[in-house]
C-alpha cells in the first residue's frame, strides 16, 4: 500500500468526548470547559469532539440533533481550542446500507471514525467494514486501533485504511515500538486523548508529544 508521510499533527486531538452530557465523557460544561483547558496548556488548537453513536439505539437524526444541543451548551472561548464536531461511529451489520453515514463524518471532511467491538470480529463485520471502504462518500478512519488484536490491524493495513491511535498508548514500553513503527510507515493518520472525565489524557499527550518529536523530527 502507498505510505504517507509519518508526521503527525500534534495540535490535532482527533478523538475526544468534550461534549457536555451528550455520552458518558464530560458530565457539564464545567468539565468541557477544564478539559479544553488542559488541552490548551497541551499545545492543542484544535479538537474533534466525538461523542459516541449506537446505531442499535438511536438514529443519525436524533444523534445529530442532540449533539448539537450539547455543542450549543459549551461556550466557545479565543483562548480555548476550536472544535470540530464529528461522531465515533459503532459498527453493526448492514451499516454500509446506512443513507445517513456522510452525516455523521468528521465537520468539513468525509471521514468517518469507526468503532470496532471488543469481542472476536465475525465474518459479517469484516464484510460490512469492506463494504464501507467501498463507499465513494466516506473515509474510513479506525478509531483507537491499539485497543485491537493485532492481526487485525495489520490486515486493515494492507487495506489501507487509516489509524487513529490514543496517546496513552505511546507512554507505556510494552508494545510501543510497534505503535512508533505503524506511525513512521505512514499508517497512523491521528492521534486521538479518547478523554472521557478529566483523566490523565492530556497529561498523556504532552508525553507522546515528547516522544515522538524526538523520534520523528
Amino acid at each position: 500500500m502507498a505510505q504517507s508521510d509519518p508526521m503527525i499533527d500534534l495540535t490535532l486531538d482527533y478523538h475526544a468526548h468534550i461534549l457536555p452530557r451528550c455520552d458518558h465523557g464530560s458530565d457539564g460544561v464545567e468539565t468541557s470547559l477544564r478539559q479544553l483547558a488542559m488541552a490548551t496548556e497541551a499545545g492543542i488548537r484544535t479538537v474533534c469532539a466525538t461523542p459516541h453513536f449506537y446505531p442499535h439505539r438511536e438514529n443519525a437524526a436524533a444523534f445529530l440533533e442532540r449533539r448539537a444541543r450539547c455543542a450549543a451548551a459549551l461556550p466557545r472561548r479565543p483562548e480555548l481550542p476550536r472544535i470540530l464536531l464529528g461522531a465515533e461511529v459503532l459498527i453493526c451489520d448492514g451499516m454500509e446500507r446506512l443513507d445517513d453515514l456522510p452525516r455523521l463524518c468528521l465537520e468539513g471532511t468525509n471521514e468517518l471514525l469507526l468503532e470496532m467491538p471488543f469481542y472476536a470480529w465475525p465474518s459479517s463485520l469484516w464484510d460490512t467494514l469492506f463494504a464501507l471502504c467501498e463507499r465513494q462518500d466516506v473515509r474510513i478512519v479506525l478509531a483507537h486501533a491499539d485497543r485491537y488484536p493485532r492481526e487485525n490491524i495489520e490486515r486493515l493495513i494492507r487495506e489501507g485504511i487509516p489509524l487513529q491511535l490514543n496517546a496513552v498508548c505511546l507512554t507505556k514500553p510494552i508494545k510501543r515500538r510497534r505503535y512508533l513503527e505503524w506511525i513512521q510507515n505512514g499508517y497512523v493518520k491521528y492521534l486521538g486523548s479518547d478523554i472521557h472525565m478529566l483523566g490523565d489524557g492530556y497529561r498523556d499527550w504532552k508525553k507522546c508529544k515528547t516522544l515522538l518529536e524526538k523520534k520523528l523530527r
